[in-house]
């Protein structure tokens, strides 16, 4: 019996790894207080990346559905999810860019180097206001937005699958 109990503390600890995976495995698995499914997406003005004299609001993003995707120049996963972006552009997906804390001549350069799948690109790097405001702790990060401006469906973290998942659910939306 007292080697049973030796045991508890290294049975208790894998019973809660377990569950940690479980949640870590599941994409729609999102902490409450970055859940932004069913909410519109916060109200917001930042320059535009390409044109900084050029300001982005609300009033400036797609009136049909689209997809914001937050992403960096220095974020390894950014840069695998670049040709899928590219690639849902090409078929006439509309897709806006948020930066995260990533200079801007950096972005830049980043875009002249892998492409630009980006309609409109959000530099939020001075502010945050709309990364603070979304709740962003890392890049990437991305949202389907409906045609009202309520975010329908987000993911956290790099995606492999990223096309199929969204474009089913934008598909849905139109």
């Amino acid at each position: 019996m007292k080697k049973l109990l030796l045991f508890t503390p290294l049975i208790l600890l894998f019973a809660v790894v377990f569950f940690l995976v479980l949640q870590l495995k599941n994409p729609d698995s999102i902490a409450p207080s970055e859940d932004w499914r069913g909410k519109p997406l916060p109200t917001f003005r930042l320059p535009h990346l390409l044109d900084e004299k050029t300001i982005i609001s609300n009033h400036s993003l797609p009136r049909e559905p689209y997809i914001l995707n937050v992403w960096a120049s220095w974020c390894s996963w950014c840069i695998k999810e670049f040709p899928m972006l590219k690639q849902m552009q090409q078929q006439g997906i509309r897709i806006v860019g948020l930066t995260y804390a990533d200079r801007p001549n950096d972005a830049r350069q980043a875009l002249n180097q892998w492409g630009n799948p980006f309609e409109l690109i959000i530099n939020d790097y001075q502010h945050a206001q709309l990364i603070t405001a979304l709740n962003i702790h890392s890049a990437p990060a991305t949202y389907l937005v409906d045609q009202n401006g309520i975010i329908r469906y987000q993911q956290k973290g790099y995606n492999p699958n990223l096309a199929m998942d969204f474009l089913e659910r934008l598909t849905a939306l139109k």
